[in-house]
């Protein structure tokens, strides 16, 4: 019984192993993607994070930087480093870039090249508080911004009053 038993365990890894390659979004292939993707997103965050920089002049808050690191589990997470500020009454109820309906008091953000539906931890580097934003417009249009919150995010992170804030954008990358 005993060598069968390790016969079939033996026939089974042989197998898996022989048809390893025509699947190609097998766990070791989908890991390289992801990671792939994350640097391709970093490198369009980082070009124009560049030119926003260039405008900000003295509203430079932080010194912008972009790159790529992985979060506790292992993840790819876009970290940017930037200024943001906020919008709310002017655009509520109007449709977004993504085509809702933009709501000042949820928590959103608009951002110029992170993918639409990319969720982000804002923390504005000040208070050190937090929030959790879904990309769903583009901006900000403001000279020298690297995102605009919502208006509700901007009031949890304490940075409504002020209208800007050095923050750190943590962007999960999506398969």
């Amino acid at each position: 019984m005993e060598i069968h038993v390790h016969r079939y365990v033996f026939l089974t890894l042989l197998t898996v192993t022989a048809l390893m390659p025509f699947f190609p979004s097998g766990v070791a292939f989908s890991g390289d993607k992801i990671e792939q993707k994350a640097e391709a997103i970093a490198k369009k965050v980082e070009a124009k994070s560049e030119r926003t920089e260039k405008a900000e002049g003295t509203q430079n808050l932080v010194k912008d930087k972009v790159e790529v690191n992985t979060d506790v589990k292992g993840k790819p997470v876009v970290e940017q480093l930037g200024e943001a500020s906020w919008y709310g009454n002017d655009f509520h109820g109007k449709q977004n870039a993504r085509g809702e309906t933009y709501n000042e008091h949820n928590f959103t953000a608009a951002h110029p090249t992170l993918p639409m539906g990319t969720e982000a931890t804002v923390t504005n580097l000040e208070t050190g508080k937090s929030v959790e934003v879904e990309i769903t417009d583009r901006g900000p249009y403001s000279k020298g911004r690297d995102i605009d919150l919502s208006k509700g995010a901007a009031e949890e992170i304490g940075m409504k009053k002020h209208g800007t804030a050095p923050v750190k954008i943590e962007a999960n990358v999506m398969p």
